[in-house]
């Protein structure tokens, strides 16, 4: 199905480095909340009001939340099988340290009450903090100016904090400021729409200490079923000369009360410093270590904390920024996905990036396939550093995998997790999760990806090796040489990318994958053979690896079953998919999509219907391994029975598009694809963000526009401009070296800005960088 057009009407006015709210409207709170997030891969912080918010139900979650922090929850099953996971994982709604209510005399600020006068709230791209600004009069007529602004630290993980503005405008009197934390939050209940809330019920952090001083204060939590810890420290700082300070307690809530006589014109300034430390095994002296924490921040201050924000972001845009002109609606798209991606991404080895980042709670901040597929190829170019970490998190959780494969009842191998947030697999619907056996071809392709990138082959030896070796045993486990098939290598009852078709045999992607994921881990066994023999000679004996391993995976990826259509000429995306009907997508009302809202899987899976890409994801991965042909009839085929049901879609279709010189297609769902929350065109941005159609807008430019590719040590392009760019730029690391691309109207260039010379291809001809 042809995408619709999306007629570009932005929410925000148009601006290249900022998102700005020119209005409070009750309506637009929920989504705005997540818009206007902050974070920093380890904490984030939805875009609630300090104040607190007391609009209508249903228009507002007060949301932060710490990557990898979670409570479990045991799975009910009305009807239960062999191998079912027991236990949820659901990333933690925790503390709020946001709080920051103001009195004038007995007057409570908040947007709900008296009169809003001028209003604007800026997410600065640019330097990485939110803004706002406002004046508010009271019922009793008295004007104030507040100027807030928030960040959440890049330089230092575990620290926000906020700056406080205020100025009398038309009065003096008695002004109180409460500073607060509040542990009274627990997370939204799972809702009809499976991609929305959680398992959990009611609040799960228990308040073990609590302490609070005119200095600060501090709250120590444990979840109810893992045993986690959280302390959550805070510093506050009033500059103004005489006032009062007064400390409450109550069960779940500590705070400060500041109160001083302001003068009229005159500007009061406050800092409130926040700490968020957790522990998930040994947590002594945890809540001392955050208010160590909050203290250095407290020392630092203000000013040195935001100018090294500044010159984290200014490093970051400097590698990853796209330039376009001619565009400033999909410029500003582009920066705000950049952005979000930044915020979002764990890079401590121990987490990853959630479908939702750390803005909201859909998905439960489960990790996905859409890291390694979607969202690891920017970094690879942009900061390699941040894939590795994401790579090494697999590594980490790769004992988990072993032990679901026998769960499941293979022999050996490694099962990674359809998602996930601590390692063990957490999806309750096994046909469209654990079925998705590419998960581990999918992580295997993301490492070599990465090793192509960066010839980093220490992670290869150090890790990377075991896990190809691990997963290769797996597909050997779950496929066989079929008779039947010519003794072909078969791989059944799987499910691929395509979430609209379940269970089958000989998923085109799926085997596809299989064979990259089998002929990597032979070819990285014969070379650790030959290069580190010491090294694999350990691996083989920590897993039991035997040299009859190694012949049986060249075997099966040479003798792999690829499903081909010759009626047709394309590849069908599994044994019996071209012998189902076709779903009419044109008869279909627009109110029935998403379908798998609305009609029944069965229904679905009975029917040829694509919810997103499979083959044509394959035709983007695996580009050299197919004609211009090939990838023209089956990008024609698959495009007329696809929903684009999922955000993950529009991006591949558009550079395959790309491709094969269907320009306009290719310009249209990249327009679907680039301000997909910034314009909120599903409708559930209030939700969190998509990280992955974030990380898929970049592909569409670089893979796409383009047409970047690195395959057997050689690095491509086939760029051409959009028709309505006059010019896009952007740089690339690639093996040390940092490379900028520009094209526009008189052609392409290319400039090698940092380390050694390099021979590239553009359009098929080499191209020396000196």
């Amino acid at each position: 199905m042809k995408i619709k057009k999306n007629k570009v009407i932005p929410i925000y006015p148009i601006s290249e480095w900022e998102i700005v709210e020119e209005e409070f409207r009750v309506e637009h709170n929920f989504r705005n909340e997540t818009i206007f997030s902050l974070g920093n891969g380890y904490l984030g912080m939805r875009g609630n009001f300090e104040e607190g918010y007391c609009g209508p139900e249903g228009t507002s979650l007060e949301g932060t939340y710490i990557n990898g922090f979670y409570e479990t929850a045991d799975l009910k099953y009305p009807e239960i099988a062999y191998g079912y996971p027991e236990k949820s994982q659901t990333m933690l709604n925790i503390t709020n340290g946001k709080t920051i209510k103001l009195y004038l005399e007995d007057e409570e600020f908040n947007m709900f009450s008296g009169e809003v006068i001028k209003y604007r709230r800026t997410l600065d791209l640019r330097h990485g903090v939110l803004k706002r600004s406002l004046i508010w009069r009271s019922p009793a007529g008295r004007e104030v100016r507040l100027n807030i602004t928030r960040l959440v630290s890049l330089s230092k993980k575990h620290v926000a904090a906020i700056c406080y503005e205020i100025t009398p405008l038309n009065f003096e009197g008695e002004i109180r400021i409460y500073s607060a934390l509040n542990g009274d939050v627990q997370n939204l209940q799972a809702e009809k729409d499976p991609r929305v809330g959680s398992h959990l019920k009611g609040r799960v952090l228990d308040i073990i200490d609590k302490k609070i001083n005119e200095e600060g204060g501090a709250f120590l939590q444990r979840t109810k079923n893992t045993g986690f810890l959280l302390a959550c420290a805070m510093s506050n700082q009033l500059e103004y000369p005489a006032f009062s300070v007064s400390t409450f307690s109550e069960e779940l809530l500590i705070g400060t009360n500041f109160t001083f006589p302001a003068k009229k014109g005159e500007t009061i300034k406050f800092y409130k410093y926040l700490a968020y430390l957790t522990c998930k095994k040994n947590g002594d002296h945890l809540s001392g270590k955050a208010e160590k924490v909050v203290v250095d921040a407290y020392k630092a201050g203000w000013s040195q904390l935001f100018q090294e924000q500044k010159a984290l972001m200014a490093e970051f845009w400097e590698h990853a920024d796209i330039e376009v002109k001619g565009d400033q609606v999909v410029q500003q798209g582009l920066r705000f996905n950049a952005f979000h991606l930044l915020q979002s991404v764990g890079r401590d080895g121990q987490t990853n990036i959630a479908a939702k980042g750390l803005t909201g709670e859909g998905y439960e901040g489960h990790y996905f396939w859409d890291t390694e597929i979607y969202i690891s190829p920017f970094f690879n170019f942009n900061n390699p550093g941040i894939s590795k970490k994401l790579l090494t998190y697999r590594y980490n959780t790769l004992d988990y995998a072993r032990k679901r494969a026998i769960e499941i009842g293979f022999q050996r191998g490694a099962l990674f997790p359809w998602r996930t947030i601590g390692g063990e697999e957490c999806s309750t619907f096994f046909p469209a999760g654990t079925a998705q056996y590419h998960i581990n071809a999918d992580i295997v392709y993301a490492i070599k990806k990465y090793i192509e990138v960066t010839e980093d082959q220490e992670f290869l030896i150090e890790g990377g090796s075991e896990i190809l070796f691990e997963t290769a045993r797996l597909w050997m486990e779950l496929g066989a040489f079929i008779a039947r098939k010519d003794n072909r290598f078969c791989i059944n009852v799987v499910t691929g990318p395509d979430e609209y078709t379940a269970l089958v045999d000989n998923n085109f992607y799926t085997n596809m994958m299989a064979r990259e994921n089998l002929y990597f881990a032979y070819q990285t066994a014969v070379w650790m053979k030959e290069n580190s023999p010491e090294s694999f000679k350990q691996l083989s004996k920590k897993i039991g690896l035997e040299d009859e391993e190694l012949a049986l995976w060249e075997k099966a990826a040479n003798h792999m079953y690829i499903p081909y259509d010759r009626q047709l000429g394309i590849f069908p995306q599994d044994d019996t998919f071209l012998d189902k009907p076709i779903w009419d997508l044109e008869k279909t009302p627009a109110d029935k999509f998403p379908l798998l809202l609305h009609y029944h899987p069965l229904l679905i899976y009975g029917s040829q219907v694509c919810k997103q890409p499979d083959v044509v994801l394959a035709l983007f991965l695996l580009s050299q391994k197919f004609t211009a042909r090939q990838k023209k009839r089956n990008y024609d085929y698959y495009e007329k029975i696809t929903t684009h049901d999922s955000s993950l879609s529009p991006s591949i279709f558009s550079i395959v598009a790309s491709e094969i010189g269907y320009t306009e297609k290719a310009y249209d769902y990249f327009l679907s694809t680039v301000r997909l929350d910034l314009d909120d065109y599903n409708g559930n941005t209030k939700d969190g963000i998509h990280t992955a159609c974030m990380g898929g807008s970049w592909l569409c430019v670089v893979y796409g526009f383009a047409g970047m590719r690195v395959y057997d040590d050689i690095l491509s392009f086939s760029p051409y401009l959009p028709a309505q760019w006059e010019e896009y730029s952007f740089k690339i690391t690639y093996r040390g070296r940092l490379i900028r691309v520009t094209v526009n109207k008189a052609g392409a260039s290319y400039q090698l800005l940092e380390g050694d010379a390099l021979t590239i291809y553009h359009h098929k001809k080499k191209m020396h960088l000196p």
